[in-house]
């Protein structure tokens, strides 16, 4: 199912956990474990997934093209995901992190390390990573393109949308964009109304039948 880029803008517009709330009305499990955002670009971001598949290192057999050749080859607004099983080796730094953005990527995520903490912090595309290490690459590499992964501790897809900013990342099945974007109107009203309670010193028993609301999937009309 193709996701529009107004879609993506609106969920990249959207408070992260409203689009949590939205996911666990709607029984969609996809969120990214230990997976922060390691530059000074937090704002939201959504884009559709590409992923690259990492391993242990062969000896034979490599992956026949470079990380270079693969992001020029991504459309823009696209998130580039290397999933790599959480390695403590660094896959990629600034100067992939820059080419990505020159070619317009809305983000890079990984479950590995990331390098060039100093150069990561001048771009304003965001990188999300487990943390930074200069640690280098020698026992991992590229394996396939554009196949379904793990990472983060979140299965990914091909064409998935990928939200991400302060809180983390989380990943949508482009089937269910649309189920999604229909509930967080709603999400956010019961959102909205819940925070002022607590700010006018509401007690529990006035809170609770909100909280209720905010659980229950949008009545359909």
């Amino acid at each position: 199912m193709t996701v529009t880029a107004k879609q993506c803008q609106r969920l990249a517009s959207a408070e992260q956990g409203i689009i949590s709330d939205c996911m666990t009305r709607l029984g969609i499990f996809g969120w990214m474990d230990g997976i922060r955002p390691i530059n000074g670009a937090t704002g939201g971001m959504a884009g559709k997934a590409r992923t690259l598949l990492f391993g242990p290192k062969r000896g034979s057999d490599g992956f026949s093209k470079s990380t270079y050749a693969l992001v020029e080859g991504l459309d823009p607004g696209d998130v580039l995901i290397f999933a790599a099983a959480g390695t403590p080796e660094n896959l990629m730094g600034d100067n992939v992190a820059t080419f990505a953005q020159q070619h317009g990527l809305a983000a890079i995520i990984t479950d590995s390390m990331v390098r060039d903490a100093a150069g990561m912090n001048g771009l304003s595309m965001p990188v999300y990573a487990r943390g930074i290490t200069a640690r280098i690459p020698v026992a991992s590499e590229p394996v396939a393109m554009d196949v379904p992964v793990a990472c983060g501790g979140a299965q990914v897809r091909p064409g998935d949308v990928v939200v991400g900013g302060l809180d983390g990342v989380l990943v949508l099945p482009s089937s269910r964009v649309g189920e999604v974007l229909e509930e967080l109107p709603d999400v956010e009203k019961v959102e909205a109304e819940l925070q002022a309670l607590i700010a006018n010193g509401a007690r529990a028993s006035e809170i609770e039948p909100v909280l209720k609301r905010k659980k229950a999937p949008r009545a359909k009309t």
